[in-house]
């Protein structure tokens, strides 16, 4: 019977995938230019320095990871999306997203996990007063944004819901937009990873507010609010029964976006508490909580405050790079050992021989501290030889042979890549990848 379902699944898998080639051959030729295929793919192979299947590096308590060299899975998003147009120029998107995650470096201990990642429906220009004025539902990746040398996803409202957006209010560039959202509970992190196990998420009910498109000191400046309310949940883990209570809780989020010649510099503010305390649409389990049978998880307790600065510079036709900057502070709501420090920096240069070929590193260092418990730091490096269309950093498709780095306190031992390192301070790690959107 297995084995039947994921042949089932890796067919249906395919036609989606090969459905946009059928229809750019003229198959339907009658409604050409209405579809659109887009999608984001990572795949590759490595080995640990002892030649057994690779292990990440990832300090405990850090919310992401470099990733250059340091991706142990296959993932795949595929969009397929129809527009439709009118006479009055009014436009209607019907948006279909899969995604397919599989780790890369183990033989047999792993599971294929397969989901349907955004399913909406928008519609712009209705209106002819408010020609940008935009309307959806369904289930969507809503207001996201990510620092890419980490994955992170330090915003992430996507989920089920709706609202409208680009609503202009001042006549000129001020922009509304308001959502009402679900959540969106699957098996996927914001970054494509499965979530650990035995690790809870929620839905929870958001009114997400954003005023955006204010011009201040050479930039944009977003605002952004959220109130959301969880009805409390249990959970049954193999530590025993968990009980989740019920929440109110609030968010403010500032982000300013300088776009320059060479790049961009993006830089974000944020403080939640209660069940709005992680700037998402689902209640996700906060780092550092260990399980007692019965324990009680007061939602009302979570506090997050967190800084974050993201720049990217393309500085000439030879360098190019981005760097990170991240200082977060997180209350998990127990009762001891409930404060924790994350701190990051890290930068990933690019030197380009010429167009096509470039030398990569990437350079990281991750402190982190649970009150009373964990204190130490990672730090991680790659260097990486690179294949590219363009002399940019973020020219895609990319291959990539890379040779990775790491090495972390005496407290984190027996904690980072411990499938291949348990009783060291330090890992090696070799492999080749490809990453690409479109």
């Amino acid at each position: 019977m297995k084995s039947v379902f994921f042949k089932s699944l890796s067919s249906l898998f395919t036609f989606m995938v090969l459905l946009p080639l059928f229809l750019s051959n003229g198959l339907f030729a009658q409604n050409a230019g209405k579809f659109g295929f887009h999608g984001y793919m990572r795949s590759g192979f490595g080995v640990d320095g002892k030649g057994g299947p690779q292990d990440y590096f990832k300090a405990p308590n850090a919310e992401a990871k470099y990733r250059l060299g340091n991706e142990t899975e296959a993932y795949i998003e595929a969009l397929f999306k129809y527009t439709t147009k009118d006479n009055n120029k009014a436009v209607f998107d019907t948006n279909f997203r899969l995604a397919f995650v599989t780790p890369t470096s183990k033989s047999n201990d792993f599971i294929t996990t397969t989901s349907v990642r955004e399913a909406y429906v928008r519609m712009r220009g209705i209106s002819k007063k408010k020609k940008t004025l935009a309307f959806w539902a369904g289930q969507r990746f809503y207001d996201r944004y990510d620092n890419h040398i980490i994955d992170f996803w330090f915003r992430d409202m996507s989920g089920f819901g709706g609202g409208f957006e680009d609503l202009v209010l001042n006549g000129k560039s001020l922009k509304l937009a308001v959502a009402f959202l679900g959540g969106s509970i699957d098996q996927l992190q914001s970054n494509g990873n499965v979530y650990p196990e035995n690790n809870f998420i929620f839905n929870k009910t958001t009114i997400d507010v954003r005023l955006y498109r204010i011009n201040l000191m050479g930039g944009e400046l977003r605002l952004t609010g959220d109130f959301s309310k969880f009805s409390g949940d249990s959970l049954i883990t193999n530590a025993g029964s968990l009980f989740v209570e019920n929440s109110l809780g609030w968010s403010l989020g500032i982000l300013h976006i300088s776009k320059f010649e060479k790049g961009q510099n993006t830089f974000n503010i944020f403080y939640g508490s209660g069940a709005a305390e992680n700037y998402k649409a689902t209640i996700d389990q906060p780092l550092g909580i260990i399980y007692e049978p019965g324990d009680i998880i007061r939602v009302r307790d979570f506090k997050r405050f967190r800084v974050l600065n993201d720049i990217r510079i393309n500085l000439n036709p030879r360098v190019s790079l981005m760097g990170i900057l991240v200082y977060q502070q997180l209350n998990n709501g127990m009762n001891e050992n409930n404060i924790m420090n994350w701190f990051t920096a890290g930068i990933r240069p690019l030197y380009h021989f010429n167009r096509y070929f470039s030398l990569v590193g990437e350079f990281g260092m991750d402190y982190t501290k649970q009150e009373g418990l964990l204190d130490g730091v990672l730090f991680k490096s790659t260097l990486a030889a690179q294949l590219s269309p363009h002399n940019k950093f973020l020219s895609r498709p990319a291959l990539r042979a890379y040779i990775t780095y790491a090495c972390w306190s005496d407290a984190f031992m027996g904690m980072v890549a411990a499938s291949s390192f348990p009783d060291q301070k330090y890992g090696l790690s070799v492999g080749i990848q490809m990453e690409t959107w479109w």
